[in-house]
């Protein structure tokens, strides 16, 4: 690695650290809570549902994957894709980074890849969180699950990422990415709640809705493979759009 390439992962971590360590501590809290408010939300749960029974890996799965941690995480993800040469131009300070020996494609590769890895350590936390403090309550949640359940959820959900970053190099302003980023995505969540659009749900192959085994609400062998790849393939065309803006653009 050259060191030019290193200068550039050191400040795109510089740029990104404030606005991931304010996404972690938000996760961690979540994580933290999803754990505490277990025995007042099942009991609730299971007064309303009369004669059912709530199991613990089915209020995990309502908490996290399939409830809060989407919503919290696809916002810091658009958020952690901010930032880059546009965003700098408006500030004025683009000359220490054309300034080094690296190639415009490096620059946007080497933040791509730092805020991609900010995501994914994010997806992690809460559910290694719920592992962790469940056998204090009297509650067990597996590792293997946890860290299946975060590998699938944050995969499929890197598009959003990707989204941020590529809108961050088309658009001028401090808070026109996300806005538009974060209404796009609301927009598409809508959509693909009617019948005929549902198998486009990036949301549904996050929280492996569709895998789940039987009323476990365990993952088994199978993972939205095929969803997985599509949405993959979208990030990186994303990325590579990002790529093809910076080079063309005159700084």
């Amino acid at each position: 690695m050259s060191p030019g390439t290193r200068a550039l992962i050191r400040k795109a971590w510089l740029e990104s650290k404030a606005r991931f360590s304010a996404a972690a501590v938000i996760l961690g809290i979540l994580g933290v809570s999803t754990v505490l408010r277990a025995p007042a939300t099942i009991a609730g749960w299971e007064r309303v549902h009369r004669g059912e029974q709530m199991s613990y890996a089915l209020y995990i799965w309502l908490s996290l994957p399939h409830g809060f941690l989407q919503f919290l995480w696809v916002i810091a993800a658009v958020i952690l894709g901010l930032g880059g040469l546009l965003r700098e131009e408006a500030k004025g300070s683009t000359g220490f980074s054309l300034g080094l020996p690296v190639s415009r494609r490096t620059h946007v590769l080497t933040r791509a890849a730092v805020g991609a890895a900010e995501a994914i350590a994010l997806g992690f936390i809460p559910g290694l969180i719920v592992v962790i403090l469940s056998p204090l309550f009297q509650r067990e949640y597996p590792l293997s699950q946890a860290l299946m359940f975060a590998t699938m959820f944050v995969l499929a959900g890197l598009v959003f990422f990707a989204l941020g970053f590529l809108l961050s190099h088309v658009l001028r302003g401090e808070y026109a990415a996300p806005a538009v980023g974060l209404a796009g995505i609301a927009a598409f969540y809508i959509l693909t709640k009617l019948p005929s659009l549902e198998s486009l749900s990036v949301f549904d192959a996050m929280d492996g809705k569709r895998v789940l085994v039987d009323h476990t609400f365990f993952l088994g062998s199978e993972f939205p493979v095929l969803q997985i790849v599509a949405s993959l393939t979208l990030a990186a065309f994303f990325i590579f759009l990002s790529v093809q803006r910076a080079k063309a653009r005159d700084f």
